[in-house]
């Protein structure tokens, strides 16, 4: 019998298997937290099932946002690890961190003899750019994150025409860097720390949307995963989330001259490292 990989069931195998997720939704602590970019903790709680080996622990995002990864992570046990270039989210975090751990003192008995509970996970306020210096070499046995998009947070979101809240305009914001060749090989630097900081056969799930400029199409997700195949990373497949439903105001991009498409859906890259 080969040895299982993690804990899921036959049911839940054949579920989280399939090619488009169509069913994660945000928490209504969610839709309060004011990150521009926050993904769901349902989301996080997904892969961390379905890609964290049976006996993994830690957990990375050096794009920790306001921690849906790490936070997850802290709820299911794990250790989640967190780099975040704002010192307001990266406070939000950790303050996101102590309630969950707040919230389990007080559904154990609280006698004299009770220890408190500590947390193990934490966001770190710094640069993904300076990963190396904070996490040790294959100490991560899984990374889920989404990084920031090129240059398009100060702008409006195309399929409704929302204004995207941005991060601050940060000296190291990775986001703001005007030129797209760039930008990707800042991204590329921080994944070969990734990699170097996973254990050997771990896996980077990085969520990530396609962008339009005017006129010009940018295949992001295809473009990042390019660049990380260059530097040792195993493409090892590709998810589509389906998030339709919380675009409920789309507008007709283009009509009547040119037709473009609303896009209302985000890629997960599932990036493996090589195995010994």
């Amino acid at each position: 019998m080969p040895k299982p990989y993690n804990a899921l069931g036959g049911k839940k195998w054949i579920q989280n298997s399939i090619s488009v997720w169509s069913d994660i939704r945000k928490s209504t602590e969610e839709a309060r937290l004011k990150h521009p970019a926050i993904f769901p903790e349902m989301l996080v709680e997904r892969l961390i099932e379905t890609f964290l080996p049976l006996q993994g622990d830690v957990i990375l995002d050096p794009f920790a946002g306001s921690g849906s990864t790490i936070v997850t992570a802290e709820k299911m046990g794990k250790t989640g690890v967190g780099i975040e270039l704002s010192e307001e989210y990266a406070a939000l975090a950790n303050q996101r961190i102590q309630e969950v751990v707040h919230s389990a003192d007080e559904a154990v008995d609280s006698g004299p003899d009770t220890e408190k509970l500590e947390f193990k996970s934490r966001v770190h306020h710094g640069s993904a750019l300076n990963l190396s210096e904070m996490v040790s070499p294959e100490s991560v046995d899984l990374c889920i994150t989404s990084p920031p998009y090129w240059n398009v947070l100060n702008q409006r979101r195309s399929a409704d025409h929302k204004t995207v809240r941005h991060y601050g305009n940060h000296e190291q914001d990775l986001g703001v860097v005007e030129d797209y060749a760039e930008f990707l090989d800042e991204l590329k630097e921080v994944f070969g720390q990734v990699l170097t900081a996973l254990r050997p056969g771990g896996y980077c799930c990085v969520v990530v949307m396609d962008l339009r400029k005017k006129s010009q199409f940018f295949p992001f997700h295809s473009d990042l995963a390019t660049r990380l195949q260059q530097i040792g990373f195993i493409y090892d497949d590709l998810i589509i989330w389906n998030r339709q439903s919380e675009y409920n105001n789309l507008r007709p991009l283009g009509f009547p001259s040119v037709f473009r498409v609303n896009k209302v859906h985000e890629f997960i890259l599932l990036m493996q490292k090589r195995k010994g």
